[in-house]
């Protein structure tokens, strides 16, 4: 087991897993299985072994909290993981899994559990990159051509040109995420994640580049994409 009181680990990890899964035929999308285990399992296993995480928080729905210990419990993590209960919006979830955090962590990790092909380097580079600037994001430049949509009908053709996709992990340091939950705690914004919710507050954001294999889980057709090049890497 990795010493949390290293120099190296230095950052806790909240794996927000409170979304419902009924498209996938299970509590939580992210008990799927693809590749031979659940999605929660595969970024459970990116976030363990990264050197700079000392442990991680799931953040489950009260609806599936049975499954997720369930994938917790069985599995043999490097650091330690342990299950909280999420609450209504995104932001109020990662609020319970900060809240979690033990103390002495610098920076705290957001990442869905419905992206299973992150990376232990991309967790490492997010951290790194959070504790020397204060907030930085996983994300890779949009290559597709993007188009403005009305009523299914092309309106105009949207430049790409500095435009990037957000991804997760999302690293923030710990004192700058718990004060910006804090001020949005009474807001009727939802944020779709961290970075938006700082930006909102005049934060900066740095990015730290991903890879377009990153992908989240959202349709079924997703997990059979996902299921593929896990099954493709592991031969």
């Amino acid at each position: 087991m990795s010493d949390p009181d290293s120099l190296e680990s230095f950052a806790s990890v909240v794996i927000v897993a409170a979304g419902r899964g009924e498209r996938f035929g299970v509590a939580s999308k992210v008990l799927a299985l693809a590749g031979g285990r659940s999605l929660l399992g595969w970024s459970l296993r990116s976030a363990t072994t990264s050197s700079v995480v000392r442990d991680v928080i799931v953040v489950a729905a009260e609806q599936s909290m049975s499954g997720i210990r369930a994938v917790v419990n069985a599995g043999c993590w490097k650091v330690p993981v342990k299950v909280v209960v999420g609450g209504s919006r995104r932001q109020d979830s990662v609020a319970a899994g900060v809240a979690a955090a033990p103390d002495g962590c610098d920076v705290i990790l957001v990442h869905d559990a419905a992206r299973p092909l992150a990376t232990p380097e991309q967790f490492t580079s997010c951290a790194l990159a959070a504790l020397a600037t204060g907030a930085a994001i996983v994300a890779t430049p949009v290559a597709d051509t993007l188009k403005r949509v009305e009523h299914d009908v092309v309106q105009s053709t949207v430049s790409r040109a500095g435009l990037w996709a957000a991804q997760t992990p999302q690293g923030f340091q710990r004192e700058r995420l718990l004060s910006a939950l804090h001020l949005t705690a009474d807001q009727h914004v939802e944020y779709t994640d961290e970075a938006s919710l700082m930006e909102s507050l005049g934060h900066k954001v740095a990015i730290v580049p991903g890879s377009r294999l990153n992908v989240k889980v959202t349709h079924p057709e997703d997990l059979d994409m996902v299921d593929a090049l896990l099954r493709l890497w592991s031969e």
